[in-house]
């Protein structure tokens, strides 16, 4: 198990206690995380449509919470690592994994502390938590050290708008309750146009955006042009 240090906390997100008080709520679908199962297979679609055969592919996942998207990759084929900074979350995770016989490294801990293992990736993910991070710079640096050249980052975040605050903030949390109250700050949202800079600052190059909508009249979610609020996308460091 890895430890965490005050720059872990710092860098990785200092959100983590939120997610200390979920516990079983991460793999029940009705339950107060039930939008992260709306978008699971949708966000998984589209990364697994741009990576190609996943099969054998060393995967990262960073800030996996309770495993729902790390299970996905484990199904396909691929050796997956998973690390949050939540104790709770990676026991939620690493349990499912074992009553689904998924094999799946899970620890908790920060991309600075497993950076220090010197271990690299084919595919390294960050969805849905690049918004709960202080130091997006120092994360970023750490977290693709360890990607391969030529290696492909996911990311799926939440973009730093009015219409954003509203729908992301308001109306999802407090309105409809889509996602538990507090679980967002504003402050931490993260503009695309930032987001490409870190990226190349570290030697990957962003190579696709797509937006993430909500149909509030088929209430689902689906890709399209739209990255005012959710958005997602990858890229392949050089």
């Amino acid at each position: 198990m890895l430890a965490k240090t005050t720059r872990e906390k710092r860098t990785m997100t200092t959100d983590a206690e939120k997610f200390d008080q979920w516990g079983r709520e991460w793999w029940n679908p009705a339950g107060k995380l039930f939008s992260l199962h709306r978008i699971n297979p949708l966000r998984f679609e589209y990364f697994s449509n741009a990576a190609g055969s996943l099969d054998g592919k060393a995967v990262l996942d960073v800030g996996c919470g309770g495993g729902l998207l790390a299970e996905e990759f484990a199904k396909a084929g691929s050796v997956v690592t998973g690390i949050d900074l939540s104790p709770v979350a990676i026991e939620a995770a690493s349990r499912h994994a074992n009553e689904s016989g998924l094999s799946i490294d899970y620890k908790v801990g920060s991309p600075q502390t497993l950076a220090k293992e010197r271990q690299v990736f084919d595919i390294i993910v960050c969805a849905e938590v690049l918004e709960h991070v202080d130091d997006l710079g120092a994360f970023l640096k750490d977290t693709l050290s360890m990607l391969k050249s030529g290696g492909l980052f996911f990311f799926g975040t939440i973009n730093k708008t009015v219409r954003a605050r509203f729908l992301a903030l308001f109306v999802a949390e407090d309105l409809l309750g889509m996602v538990p109250r507090g679980t967002h700050d504003y402050n931490r949202f993260v503009r695309p146009s930032v987001l490409k800079e870190l990226l190349e600052d570290n030697g990957v190059e962003m190579k696709e955006l797509k937006g993430m909508s909500y149909d509030p009249l088929k209430l689902e979610f689906r890709i399209s042009n739209d990255t005012s609020v959710n958005y997602l996308g990858y890229a392949v460091k050089r």
